[in-house]
């Protein structure tokens, strides 16, 4: 089967290593199944002129490479030129191509909501990473594939947090909390996050919150080994590879009620999921920080590996290519 991976973030690499991370780790997945992927990137300008360019070579690459289908990622511009093609496609919804929450102008949100949802009256399937994009869908929720991300376990697994530490040149004493709050620190919830550190910090002073920012895609998993929590306190997100690449590497986690987070950390101990507040924060670190043990999180994760991921979007696409969904067109 040939698929054709239609994006919009190669452009940011230079920028941004980890930009479109997750999607790259998920082609490689598909690859290894057996599954011939290939990528086209719409590029990073929005102007009609640029967009209206871009269809036209994405319909030339259509006619050269003869893909079975087209699988966007994710939705607003992306789901809607590769839409505009007409070929059979497959859309990944993300999080803000359905949700608000992203630090940007209101109008650029609510316009790529629209797209998003335009673009899925177009689509033979559709894939959200949670429950709660499915529910945010205007039309076609039914039939909807909630996936989740999936997770590289033979790189996010546990280890010693001694020796991360010493690697990274971290106090050993020190209580370490992460967030994942660089890029758009606003959504992320990065001065909720900072004002729960100091609440934390009243009970336990060698408390310290550590943001990863610009760190480059291998190095997470020293991270995640080397701290005692990771916080999330995001106020959009649709299923955060952060909480679950934590829990593989049995880092505990303290979440929000925000994507699939809560339903992620059913099961897990010790973490919690809590309101997205400060003090509710603070009140779900310092049993956790106190304690300071690692979490049962790779037995939660483990039916969430990359390859289990990619079997569920391989039966996706064996759906499409036998023409049994119904059209929408």
């Amino acid at each position: 089967m040939r698929v054709l991976f239609v994006t919009n973030y190669r452009g940011a690499w230079e920028q941004n290593p980890s930009a479109g991370i997750f999607v790259e780790r998920q082609a490689e997945s598909l690859r290894a199944a057996g599954v011939d992927v290939d990528f086209f990137d719409l590029g990073r300008s929005h102007s009609p002129i640029a967009l209206g360019r871009r269809l036209l070579e994405l319909r030339g690459e259509i006619r050269r490479s003869a893909p079975d289908l087209l699988h966007a990622q994710y939705g607003t511009v992306v789901s809607f030129i590769a839409a505009l093609t007409r070929h059979p496609l497959v859309i990944t919804f993300g999080g803000s191509d359905l949700i608000v929450g992203a630090s940007v102008s209101r109008a650029r949100i609510y316009l790529g909501i629209f797209l998003s949802n335009l673009a899925s009256l177009f689509a033979e399937r559709i894939i959200c990473v949670s429950e709660e994009l499915r529910r945010a869908l205007w039309w076609r929720r039914r039939g909807v594939m909630v996936i989740p991300r999936g997770v590289n376990l033979a790189h996010f697994q546990p280890g010693s947090r001694d020796e991360a530490r010493q690697q990274l040149g971290w106090d050993s004493t020190r209580r370490i909390v992460l967030i994942d709050g660089g890029r758009d620190p606003e959504n992320k919830g990065l001065e909720i996050a900072r004002r729960a550190i100091e609440l934390v910090q009243r009970e336990l002073p060698d408390t310290e919150l550590v943001v990863i920012h610009g760190i480059p895609p291998h190095r997470v998993p020293l991270l995640l080994r080397a701290a005692d929590a990771l916080v999330c306190a995001s106020r959009q997100e649709g299923s955060p590879n952060i909480v679950k690449e934590s829990l593989a590497c049995a880092l505990p986690v303290v979440g929000v009620q925000v994507g699939d987070v809560p339903e992620r950390l059913s099961g897990t101990e010790p973490g919690a999921v809590v309101e997205r507040t400060p003090e509710a924060i603070a009140r779900g670190l310092v049993p956790v920080l106190r304690e300071r043990r690692r979490s049962n999180g790779p037995e939660i994760v483990r039916q969430l590996s990359l390859e289990a991921i990619a079997s569920r979007i391989i039966s996706v696409y064996e759906e499409v290519a036998r023409k049994e969904a119904p059209p929408h067109r």
